[in-house]
């Protein structure tokens, strides 16, 4: 919103004006400039104009919005916007000194102060001092973004995910500043699971090589019931070589495809009648070297019939249900020749080595025929929407 103060085009006038300024190199307004003009009395003198991208007195200004201060019919001489601390907040002027723009990020349920300085053809000058305040929010809502620093290289299925730790009932407000930029460009959508959580991902799988970037703009964006983002969120990842795995119930036989090219199979045994391992298309979640199987942690206590606890090597988690790719050496007669265990993909002591040190997150493991679907929101299960139906779940659909 642009609030436009006028100023009285004549010496000894300043009228109050709302907005935030950076340090002003010109000398300051004169001692004479002492008196208030009124708008409506500025409305009737046609030439100085100071305007303020805030007006004077509001309590509710968005802190992620420039302060500008824009002179018409002059020259600005000098511009100062002091934080509540008494400094003053940084900002550039243009070339021709018609326009001045704060470049910091204002803070939450602030006061800020303008003082300008406008300076005519003629030499007379017009001043604006006043005030303004930024919004309070009720809360605020921190954004965890998945690939993130720690995370810096991935495959070509992952998606980007940002959780947020407050409900967001403006979705189209934060999708709107969540922005997505790769090279090579690639075109992708959101998707909300949830008031939470949101996801995106392009039509087809990442192209191997990709970088991409996020920027999650959410700072001073009001997501709804007065919650306000508490930081802007920078992301910059890599996606590596493509690293596809299949497998048809039919054969039993995990291929590992890279960049395209068959580079190994390994026998496998899949998930027993009544455990069937869904069919769909999985992303390598996270890897332990060991982890421990324990049935009770989906509901099956280890005294039950069905019940296990079992300690595991090189598990490569492919979802949420506890579907992973480990070490199993017991089974590895049945390997390539039926399924039998409770829904994981069963291989080889060596093979699980291979596929632990050769995959890693956001690499993909495609499953077929085995009669029941893995579900979308089971870890990272986005693959298995249409792109049609992915589409459907923007805000801006």
């Amino acid at each position: 919103m642009l609030a436009t103060i006028a100023v009285l085009a004549a010496a000894g006038c300043t009228a109050s004006a709302q907005g935030s300024a950076g340090p002003g190199t010109s000398e300051p307004p004169s001692p004479a400039a002492t008196s208030t003009a009124t708008t409506t009395e500025a409305a009737h003198a046609p030439q100085a104009v100071i305007a303020v991208t805030s007006p004077l007195g509001s309590g509710d200004f968005a802190p992620s919005v420039p302060v500008t201060v824009t002179a018409v019919g002059g020259t600005l001489a000098a511009v100062t916007v002091t934080n509540p601390e008494g400094q003053a907040v940084p900002g550039r002027m243009s070339a021709d000194r018609r326009t001045w723009q704060s470049t910091q990020l204002l803070g939450y349920d602030s006061a800020y102060t303008v003082v300008a300085d406008a300076v005519k053809p003629d030499g007379k000058r017009a001043a604006v001092n006043g005030s303004f305040s930024t919004v309070t929010p009720r809360t605020l809502t921190f954004a965890s973004v998945l690939p993130n620093d720690d995370i810096p290289v991935v495959g070509v299925g992952q998606p980007i995910s940002v959780t947020f730790d407050e409900d967001v009932t403006d979705r189209a407000a934060v999708e709107r500043r969540l922005v997505v930029t790769s090279t090579p460009p690639v075109a992708g959508s959101w998707y909300w699971y949830s008031d939470r959580e949101v996801h995106y991902r392009p039509q087809d799988y990442w192209p191997a090589n990709t970088h991409v970037v996020l920027d999650a703009r959410i700072y001073g964006v009001n997501v709804g019931d007065s919650i306000f983002g508490q930081e802007d969120r920078h992301i910059e990842f890599d996606i590596d070589d493509s690293m596809i795995a299949s497998v048809d119930n039919d054969e039993l036989l995990l291929r590992v495809y890279q960049n395209g090219q068959l580079v190994k199979t390994m026998p496998t045994a899949m998930g027993k009648p009544g455990d069937e391992t869904y069919s769909g298309t999985y992303v390598v979640m996270d890897q332990s070297l060991e982890y421990t199987m324990d049935s009770s942690t989906y509901g099956v206590p280890i005294d039950d019939p069905d019940g296990y606890r079992t300690e595991v090597e090189y598990a490569s988690r492919l979802s949420n249900t506890g579907i992973f790719v480990h070490a199993a050496p017991w089974s590895v007669a049945d390997q390539g020749v039926r399924n039998v265990s409770h829904g994981c993909l069963n291989v080889s002591t060596d093979d699980a080595a291979w596929f632990y040190e050769n995959f890693g997150r956001g690499d993909i493991v495609e499953v077929s025929g085995t009669g029941v679907s893995m579900q979308p929101d089971d870890g990272f299960g986005d693959w298995n929407l249409s792109w049609a139906d992915w589409q459907a779940g923007s805000a801006l659909t």
